[in-house]
């Protein structure tokens, strides 16, 4: 009897909290959350072992009064690499191509620490590189943007326009 009224009291205090949302509990504006819902992720994996992760938000939803003359995005990179390679640190150097819906992109900016477009990705950290990445307007009601090396593999992040 004495365990059927902790159970009953257990059951009503937390009753009460399975009405709110995730995005309650954070201090979020509305152009931080659609920022969020279009976050994509993806990891390229060799024997287990990462290779690459890519994030990108999809910036034409978000801010459609900026972006409107193409389709773009806020990308973060991350490449396995070993500590001493003095080499650039870009997609053609370690062998990686960037399309959507099989085309390249007409921009690939990459973004400097300071940069305020950098706050435009939910995504911060010191091992990312990022980058403003711009394709030709797109028909198509889906983009499919894929990270791809003939030695590691592919990753394929899908957006709906």
């Amino acid at each position: 009897m004495r365990f059927s009224w902790i159970a009953l009291s257990a059951l009503l205090m937390f009753s009460g909290c399975s009405q709110k949302g995730a995005f309650e509990l954070f201090n979020m504006d509305e152009t931080r959350e659609r920022a969020i819902e279009q976050l994509r992720t993806g990891h390229i994996l060799q024997s287990f072992e990462t290779k690459a992760i890519i994030s990108t938000v999809y910036l034409n939803p978000i801010y459609p009064e900026n972006y409107k003359d193409g389709e773009y995005f806020i990308g973060a990179i991350y490449f396995e690499r070993n500590n001493l390679d003095v080499r650039k640190w870009d997609l053609d150097t370690y062998g990686y191509t960037l399309t959507m819906n099989g085309k390249k992109a007409t921009v690939f900016e990459e973004l400097k620490q300071n940069d305020p477009r950098r706050q435009l990705i939910p995504v911060q950290n010191n091992w990312n590189r990022y980058y403003l990445i711009r394709f030709e307007s797109s028909a198509a009601t889906t983009l499919a943007l894929q990270l791809e090396n003939n030695q590691t593999g592919k990753v394929v992040l899908t957006y709906q326009k």
